[in-house]
C-alpha cells in the first residue's frame, strides 16, 4: 500500500497528459501534395510508383517538454531526429475494364467498381527537419492494365493518408480524397471508412516500395522490418 498511492497517482497523470491524437491540422506535419494529386507515375514495366510526400513542422517531444530539458535516461532523446513514423496509405482505383463490358445496365453503380488497397511503413527513425520527405509505395502495373486504369496518367478515384508518431495520428488537413462532385465532409468520412473496411479484399497487392528496392529509402531513415 506504501507504493500503491503513487503509483496510481502517476497512471492517472500519464493518461491525461499522452495524447490520443495531435487534433490541429498540419500543426505537426502536413502532406506536400498539391492540388489533391497524389504523384503516381509508371516506374517499369512491372511496377507503378505512388509517393506520399510530407513535411514535419514541429517535434512533438520538444513541444511536449515545454522548454525543459530531459530529467532521465528514459526521456533523453536527440531532438534532430523523430522515432517511430508510420505512413499508412489506403487507395480506390475504379476498375474501367468491367465498367466498360458492363456498364450500368444491370443496375450497377459507379461505385460498385471501386477497389480499394491499403498498405504502411513505419520509420524507426527520420532526420527531423523541414524539407519533404517521400514514403513509396509500390502497385503491380499488370493488374493496373488488367483492371483498364493504366493510362498516361493515373487517377485514383480517391485515397486517404495517416501519419503517426508513436502510435498517436498527425491531423491532416487533406489527408482524405475523392474524386467526387459535391463532396462534403459526411462524404469523406463515408470514403474514408469504405476504404478502411474494403481494403482487405486486396491485401498484400499495394506494398511498401523498400521491400522491392531498397534505393526507395533514399533520404528517409531505416524502417521497421515486418516479419512475414
Amino acid at each position: 500500500m506504501k507504493y500503491l498511492l503513487p503509483y496510481l497517482l502517476f497512471v492517472l497523470l500519464t493518461a491525461f497528459t499522452i495524447p490520443n491524437s495531435y487534433a490541429n491540422e498540419d500543426e505537426f506535419a502536413k502532406l506536400d501534395i498539391i492540388s489533391n494529386k497524389l504523384p503516381i507515375q509508371k516506374e517499369s514495366d512491372l511496377w507503378l510508383n505512388i509517393s506520399v510526400p510530407f513535411k514535419f513542422l514541429k517535434h512533438p517531444r520538444l513541444e511536449s517538454l515545454n522548454g525543459r530539458r530531459p530529467s532521465t535516461i528514459e526521456g533523453a532523446f536527440n531532438p534532430k531526429f523523430i522515432n517511430n513514423v508510420k505512413v499508412k496509405l489506403w487507395i480506390c482505383f475504379e476498375n474501367k475494364f468491367k465498367k466498360d463490358l458492363i456498364g450500368t445496365s444491370e443496375g450497377q453503380k459507379d461505385t460498385d467498381y471501386y477497389q480499394y488497397y491499403d498498405s504502411e511503413v513505419e520509420y524507426q527513425t527520420l532526420e527531423f527537419d523541414r524539407s519533404t520527405k517521400t514514403a513509396n509505395f509500390l502497385f503491380p502495373a499488370a493488374i493496373a492494365e488488367r483492371d483498364g486504369f493504366l493510362e498516361a496518367y493515373v487517377k485514383p478515384v480517391g485515397y486517404v493518408i495517416e501519419i503517426s508518431y508513436d502510435g498517436v495520428e498527425f491531423a491532416l488537413s487533406d489527408g482524405i480524397y475523392f474524386n467526387y462532385r459535391g463532396v462534403t465532409p459526411q462524404v469523406l468520412e463515408s470514403f474514408k471508412s469504405q476504404a478502411k473496411s474494403q481494403s482487405s479484399k486486396n491485401k498484400g497487392i499495394l506494398v511498401p516500395a523498400h521491400e522491392i528496392s531498397m534505393n526507395y529509402l533514399q533520404g528517409m531513415g531505416p524502417p521497421r522490418m515486418q516479419s512475414r
